[in-house]
């Protein structure tokens, strides 16, 4: 199987909403065109895609943080691979595209943080590379 890696459009919104349900979230094709705009118009985030046949089966978020504590550095804030694309090599290429969006803005560290029920994940991301430094515990105050 073929596949290339590029920056997203606002056009791939209904791929990207069905690969994020796939992921488990809830989202529909306009909230996603929504947060696509944002992130597209942001500086500080790239959003990526991995196509095959003109079609959209996986895409990656990465952003530039900035923390008082550590400085900056780059933190994937979403992966997915649709699940008839997986183990194809491109969640790896997903991951040098942000590795090289990364250091074409001077960062030095690719953060990635996952659920602790991913267990794909936690297989994935020391073979790409990855160490395993800390775990966290995750809490939500709703605002509303």
């Amino acid at each position: 199987m073929q596949f290339y890696i590029e920056s997203a459009t606002m056009d791939m919104s209904g791929d990207i909403a069905q690969l994020t349900a796939e992921l488990g979230y809830t989202t529909s094709v306009d909230e996603t065109k929504h947060r696509l705009e944002a992130l597209l118009g942001s500086s500080t985030h790239c959003v990526l895609v991995a196509v095959s046949d003109s079609n959209v089966c996986g895409w990656l978020v990465v952003e530039k943080r900035l923390f008082l504590e550590s400085g900056c550095s780059a933190e994937i804030t979403g992966l997915v691979v649709g699940k008839a694309f997986r183990r194809r090599g491109i969640a790896n290429a997903l991951v040098s595209a942000a590795e090289q969006w990364a250091c074409s803005l001077g960062l030095t560290r690719l953060v990635v943080r996952s659920n602790a029920a991913r267990k794909e994940s936690h297989d994935f991301y020391p073979s790409a590379g990855f160490s395993h430094t800390k775990t966290s515990q995750v809490y939500v105050k709703p605002l509303i």
